[in-house]
């Protein structure tokens, strides 16, 4: 599998690096002085890049052995770690102005651990950025009342998804084990028949304005990935 989640964001739009969706989301909550922050799951370190591009000092986590070399080789402060080791976590010196969790959660068989484990890793005002999929959208919601509930290489359905969390039980997930949720928002959708759309010429704004209005109205559908910020 090795490199599976790699991207390139350089090479995005004549080399400018142009984020969106969840990515967008996280940069933002990042934005103004540099932070100390730590990318748990960081893969080929491809978002670490950016990061440490805008002035943030980053340290990342990856236990692929293949990606975290990719990442070393490029030069970026990332050490190959299974955080769901608690002496992989012991080993991490803080505080951090934010932990980034970005679509690990569903992977681990027990969240709830981790969570508890990185908690004294926060810095007094640190935030916990998390993103991570929808399970009660649309489409999954179709396919499971047809009696279906078929894995795929990617998406909601990942078929290395372990967990799989709604809204109101992502926030649950994270009350539980002591945080305080400060923002849940939607920062990813998809809207039925987008390809018709596309097709009977309606641009990628047009689109793009369509899953926002979508996912503002009816958020539990549309939303594909969600957004999270919690404190201590």
């Amino acid at each position: 599998m090795a490199l599976t989640y790699h991207r390139d964001f350089a090479s995005e739009a004549d080399g400018k690096c142009l984020l969106e969706g969840k990515y967008l989301k996280v940069f933002q909550r990042l934005s103004g002085a540099s932070k100390s922050v730590l990318e748990l799951g960081c893969h080929t370190g491809y978002f670490t890049r950016v990061l440490l591009s805008a002035g943030h000092r980053v340290l990342g986590v990856e236990r692929n052995p293949e990606a975290a070399e990719f990442a070393a080789a490029a030069g970026l402060p990332v050490i190959c770690a299974d955080v769901t080791c608690p002496r992989a976590i012991a080993g991490i010196s803080g505080p951090f102005d934010a932990i980034l969790l970005m679509d690990i959660i569903e992977h681990l068989s027990e969240p709830e651990d981790l969570l508890q484990q990185i908690k004294p890793l926060l810095g007094e005002n640190g935030r916990l950025l998390i993103t991570g999929p929808n399970v009660a959208y649309w489409a999954v919601r179709t396919s499971l009342a047809l009696g279906r509930w078929n894995y795929q290489e990617a998406g909601i359905l990942d078929r290395t998804h372990l967990r799989f969390y709604t809204a109101r039980t992502w926030a649950s997930l994270l009350t539980s084990t002591g945080y305080q949720v400060q923002a849940s928002e939607p920062a990813e959708a998809m809207v039925p028949f987008e390809h018709v759309l596309l097709r009977i010429g309606a641009t990628q704004r047009q689109v793009q304005s369509t899953r926002d209005a979508a996912s503002r109205l009816a958020p539990n559908l549309f939303t594909t990935v969600y957004f999270i910020e919690a404190t201590r």
